[in-house]
């Protein structure tokens, strides 16, 4: 329905209730979407955005918010809290396919910033999932891959690292698992002046024996 929105300032105004997922002051939002003539600009506004997205709804007066369909959550971490593989797999890919993208490249308005950033953990959450996943599945290669991306993304996350060195030693590499510790213990003791937590000993000490 996007090309159906009025304009730039139409797809302001629903990206900014989707990103916040919660009641927001009709002023705040007069303020950050129609600078000027905020009142009259955004009444007008709220009238065609409206039409245009049912059966999704804009509903209040004061306080405005975007309600979605029932059953529109995509929860990647939910189904890997639930050790839920396939369905992990699936939603956090989903995940990933949205996010990669940019978030309305067009803008430049400071809660964009902010909501390009959140998109970005999000992204990383979701990576870190779909990881998760692929070893939950026995998928070596594409595990490898989504860590390899979580260590460039976050090279001080430990995490990455460890599904990296777990992915290396699932297809028979544990020289290059070894490796990737070394590199990581020499990384977080160069700039952060500790060693690898527990989780990564652990997982270090077994790919030893």
């Amino acid at each position: 329905m996007e090309d159906l929105l009025p304009g730039r300032r139409g797809r302001q105004l629903v990206a900014y209730l989707a990103y916040h997922r919660r009641p927001v002051e009709r002023g705040v939002l007069a303020d950050t979407l129609c600078p000027g003539t905020p009142a009259i600009g955004l009444t007008a506004l709220l009238s065609k955005v409206r039409a245009v997205l049912a059966p999704v709804e804009i509903i209040g007066r004061q306080s405005l918010q975007l309600v979605l369909p029932e059953g529109g959550l995509v929860d990647p971490a939910a189904a890997s809290a639930r050790q839920d593989w396939p369905e992990a797999w699936t939603h956090a890919l989903s995940t990933l396919f949205v996010t990669q993208r940019p978030f309305l490249p067009d803008l430049t308005d400071p809660w964009v910033d902010e909501c390009r950033e959140d998109v970005r953990r999000l992204h990383l959450r979701a990576l870190a999932c779909y990881a998760q996943a692929c070893l939950g599945l026995a998928t070596a290669t594409e595990l490898a891959s989504a860590a390899r991306e979580l260590v460039r993304s976050e090279p001080l996350d430990e995490n990455g690292h460890r599904l990296l060195m777990r992915a290396l030693a699932a297809r028979g590499d544990r020289a290059e698992a070894l490796r990737e510790y070394e590199r990581l213990r020499r990384m977080l003791l160069d700039e952060l002046g500790v060693g690898p937590g527990p989780a990564t000993r652990a997982l270090h000490k077994a790919i030893l024996q």
